[in-house]
């Protein structure tokens, strides 16, 4: 798989106020976690977000370089994201050793749904109930995402983690029996479509009543 690098900083994390300081003048807070302790840095917010573009939401290996040339091999482990401003405040990244095994949670992509049977001949709807998975694997073995083909999935029927494609170097952590995707039934569209069908009933049934609520409401609205 392809590597990316990105550019970062050393930062002073012994001076109060630092952190908004550096949010302001548009750097990204952010932490590097190894073996050994911590280390803390800053990454330009444009240079991460055409980071997040040129990955396109699949997992990667990133290699991070300071102002003195020294490197790091990692992946994102998370992201803080503000809850009001929606703009990143914090990242972790996990330092990774080449040709030893690391924990990574990995993005599942869907496969065939615009052709699943379940959907185009039986009314069903996918229901994709885990996003991610958490795999172990070595750096060179990262794969970007773990593919599901849900073109053969029936109303009914579920994939689950022991179903899922073996991809070579790569071990699922997740319990076998966990349910990734699965095709449901459309009980929510018929429950929808006889719900509508009541309430014309029941309108047809009451028409003078609902006349004179809506008069008194107008009445109402007009003295307000």
């Amino acid at each position: 798989m392809q590597n990316h690098t990105l550019t970062v900083s050393t930062r002073d994390t012994s001076k109060k106020g630092t952190l908004n300081q550096l949010r302001n003048a548009g750097q990204i807070p952010a932490n590097i976690h190894g073996k050994g302790n911590a280390k803390s840095i800053s990454v330009s917010k444009n240079d991460f977000k055409k980071l997040q573009k040129a990955i396109g939401g699949g997992a990667s290996l990133i290699e991070l370089t300071d102002e003195k040339g020294e490197n790091a091999l990692t992946h994102v482990q998370s992201i803080q994201v503000n809850p009001i401003s929606k703009q990143i405040d914090h990242i972790d990244f996990h330092e990774v050793a080449r040709g030893e095994s690391f924990v990574a949670h990995v993005p599942v992509q869907l496969l065939g749904v615009t052709n699943c049977e379940g959907v185009r001949n039986e009314g069903g709807v996918i229901d994709h109930k885990t996003l991610e998975l958490e795999i172990r694997c070595r750096p060179s073995k990262l794969p970007e995402n773990v593919p599901v083909d849900v073109t053969d999935l029936k109303v009914g029927e579920a994939i689950h983690v022991d179903d899922l494609p073996q991809i070579d170097g790569v071990e699922y952590l997740a319990n076998g029996i966990q349910v990734v995707v699965s095709c449901q039934p459309p009980t929510v569209a018929a429950a929808s479509s006889e719900s509508t069908e009541a309430e014309a009933v029941e309108a047809d049934s009451v028409p003078v009543i609902n006349e004179q609520v809506e008069e008194a409401s107008e009445s109402g609205d007009s003295e307000g």
